[in-house]
């Protein structure tokens, strides 16, 4: 498995100053500074989809006055979203495997059909749960996702304090 990317701020390699410089102008290529809110869009894979559209707006309404998302992350918020749509649903059909597990008792073909229900459903979950998670990462709606974001900025400002004029003259 290949080493994960690091950002220019979390590398402890030694760099040339050339080296140093050409990363921080890629980075900066990639990392938007819009100068105004973003304008979040519903993608189209929440269309047709109220659960995903409730979650949607509950994210969004809990993430007012931050600014994490921008107009990119709309795409990987929708994901998100219909995932705990799907989430959902499968906590119903989890519900549903129990009772038919309850009722079905003295019936043994009853209660192997049963727990054969329960053992998918409940692999699903695992799997939406694991991808849920890793996808409120690195939106930053998870308390360690939001830690990760913060140093990075605060970093950020750090540096701009140091240095108020080191944007003027490109170097």
């Amino acid at each position: 498995m290949p080493t994960p990317v690091k950002a220019l701020d979390n590398m402890s390699k030694n760099l040339t100053e050339e080296e140093r410089q050409l990363r921080q102008q890629a980075e900066e290529g990639v990392i938007p500074d819009r100068g105004r809110e973003s304008r979040m869009e519903k993608p189209v894979i929440m269309t047709k989809n109220a659960a995903a559209g409730r979650y949607w707006r509950k994210v969004l309404e809990r993430m007012d006055g931050l600014v994490i998302l921008d107009d990119l992350d709309s795409d990987a918020l929708g994901v998100y979203c219909v995932m705990m749509a799907r989430y959902e649903t499968q906590c119903k059909l989890l519900s549903l495997a129990a009772r038919q597990l309850k009722e079905a008792k003295d019936n043994p073909e009853a209660v192997a059909d049963a727990v054969a229900k329960l053992d998918a459903v409940s692999g699903k979950m695992q799997s939406l749960e694991r991808n849920i998670l890793q996808y409120a990462e690195k939106l930053g709606l998870t308390p360690s996702g939001r830690v990760r974001l913060a140093q990075k900025r605060a970093q950020a400002a750090a540096q701009a304090r140091d240095d108020p004029d080191g944007d003027l003259f490109g170097d």
